[in-house]
């Protein structure tokens, strides 16, 4: 029941930009994985863009979304957006991508974010940590070096499992399951994904979601107990 506006305020923003700035070596692994950040339109993929940019300056981003639509953006603000986002891709890449050649753009980052040919051994300082996108790459797009998804828009069914499963490729130990985080309308989308998984999964919800920490650090007590008591024993 809460308006929209809640979550077009500057506050929310920064907010968002904090719990991604806070939590991303811990997420990341070090940089080991990379990030995908969905956002709710066009224009808001421009400004977190511009924002992640002041904001966590070290962190390598670039922002994915259709050139030719005009998603509530404005014409100039998205060309500008777009100018920007291929401009900078262009001096720490050292690529020469312009608006004509997008679809090539479009094409460098995958294979970059999943590292495969010409990057199957990518240097870290090569790599992008985090990738900014409304639609585009929620669906289709397969890489086991991608276990975060943070997300600023409303979904439902079918969206939320296309989306979620971009963090589904398990990486051995250090990836035993990826991550979602998600930031507009909480309780909805929470709501939302649990009619989701009830719907895509015959109503058997086994071994999907991991244990949240709370149950972790009962089990790991309990065990300890065990533990201590055989050793008293």
């Amino acid at each position: 029941f809460l308006p929209l506006t809640q979550f077009d305020r500057s506050n929310h923003h920064e907010e968002v930009v904090k719990d991604i700035k806070d939590n991303w070596i811990t997420l990341s692994q070090n940089n080991k994985f990379h990030g995908l950040f969905a956002t709710n339109s066009i224009s808001d993929a421009i400004m977190y863009y511009r924002l992640i940019k002041k904001e966590i300056p070290d962190l390598k981003i670039s922002a994915l979304f259709d050139p030719n639509i005009d998603n509530n953006g404005g014409h100039t603000y998205k060309q500008d957006g777009l100018v920007e986002i291929l401009k900078d891709y262009n001096e720490n890449y050292k690529q020469d991508f312009k608006l004509a050649s997008h679809s090539q753009f479009k094409k460098d980052i995958a294979a970059r974010l999943a590292h495969k040919a010409p990057y199957i051994n990518i240097k870290r300082e090569d790599q992008i940590n985090l990738l900014i996108v409304v639609d585009q790459m929620l669906t289709g797009f397969d890489s086991k070096w991608l276990n975060t998804l943070y997300l600023d828009k409303k979904m439902q069914y079918e969206s939320i499992i296309q989306a979620f499963s971009r963090t589904n490729r398990l990486f051995g130990p250090d990836k035993p399951f990826g991550t979602i985080r998600y930031y507009r309308w909480p309780h909805t989308m929470e709501r939302n994904i649990n009619d989701a998984v009830k719907l895509y999964s015959g109503d058997r919800q086994i071994d999907l979601f991991v244990d949240q920490l709370e149950h972790n650090l009962k089990s790991m007590n309990f065990i300890f107990e065990e533990i201590s008591r055989i050793f008293k024993d």
